[in-house]
């Protein structure tokens, strides 16, 4: 793994785990867009690849940490039609690397339980092709399922996500494959390459399908329809983790959100912010000359 890149910390009271394998999950739509659709992505990769990652993202125009797939158009250097060009050539290279991703589309009349539904199975799905092509075995090695967005305690989506993570992801897949935690994150589309690559892949997706486009129609195998059949409503919800905090950098959003991807950490939601800046000497330490010269120029 690069020196700079720690494993992930998250805790849930007295349990803490430290995990190299994470898998970032965002989505396009849902259930009041007007096109009737929702997206939704997981894109899995281990710590020592995420650097390989962010490369790629850059090798394609799409500015990780900087801009997601709306704001690249709204406030970025490209316009709709560039981004969907450059996402397909962002898909296509990733065929060559040791990532994996799996997308779930939601269609017509969907819900909150459809689409906790397609996180689980998209996250699942995600790891499985990982295990198909023997990236890794997944022995010893928990992994984090990093949900974008802060987590609403109130809202039947968590409980249903919950109870299908728990029947998912059951005792027997822990036994012989590897933990899986859940963890919320706002901002995650800006500050994990795994979450970012994920938003700009349900996008290009979503647009595609909006396009009159079809499931069936999209060339990557790894695109799945919601099948109601998936729908687990028994378990008992998994217990939701949380990040380890680190103190972001006063004034320095994007670096202190970088920072967070190379410490495995989030900033807390009242953070405490330090003069303090290890921006520098922390990506210095990126063996990769493309990642380290962007990040070093671009912030």
């Amino acid at each position: 793994m690069p020196p700079s890149l720690r494993p992930v910390c998250i805790t849930n009271e007295d349990h803490h785990v430290r995990a190299n394998h994470l898998v970032g999950v965002d989505e396009s739509g849902n259930e009041a867009s007007s096109d009737g659709l929702c997206v939704t992505v997981a894109v899995r990769t281990h710590r020592e690849n995420d650097v390989q990652l962010v490369r790629t993202m850059i090798e394609n125009g799409l500015k990780p940490f900087e801009h997601k797939s709306s704001t690249l158009v709204r406030h970025g250097p490209a316009n709709q039609a560039e981004r969907q060009r450059s996402v397909r050539s962002f898909v296509d290279a990733l065929s060559t690397t040791p990532i994996t991703w799996a997308a779930v589309v939601c269609a017509g009349g969907f819900d909150q339980e459809d689409r906790a539904t397609a996180v689980s199975v998209a996250t699942k799905k995600a790891m499985t092709d990982a295990l198909d092509q023997r990236i890794f075995d997944g022995k010893s090695d928990p992994a984090v399922l990093l949900h974008d967005g802060k987590r609403d305690g109130y809202s039947s989506y968590s409980e249903h996500l919950r109870k299908q993570l728990a029947m998912e992801f059951d005792t027997s897949f822990q036994q012989a494959i590897c933990p899986v935690y859940l963890t919320f994150l706002q901002d995650a589309d800006r500050t994990y390459p795994q979450s970012n690559a994920a938003d700009y892949i349900a996008g290009y997706l979503r647009k595609k399908l909006s396009n009159n486009g079809t499931v069936e129609g999209i060339e990557h195998e790894t695109v799945h329809e919601l099948d109601s059949s998936w729908i687990r409503k028994a378990g008992t919800p998994t217990p939701v983790y949380r990040l380890e905090s680190l103190r972001p950098v006063e004034e320095k959003e994007l670096r202190s959100r970088i920072l967070c991807w190379l410490m495995g950490r989030a900033i807390p939601p009242e953070p405490d912010p330090s003069g303090y800046d290890p921006f520098r000497e922390q990506v210095k330490r990126l063996p990769d000359s493309t990642v380290r010269d962007y990040l070093l120029d671009e912030f």
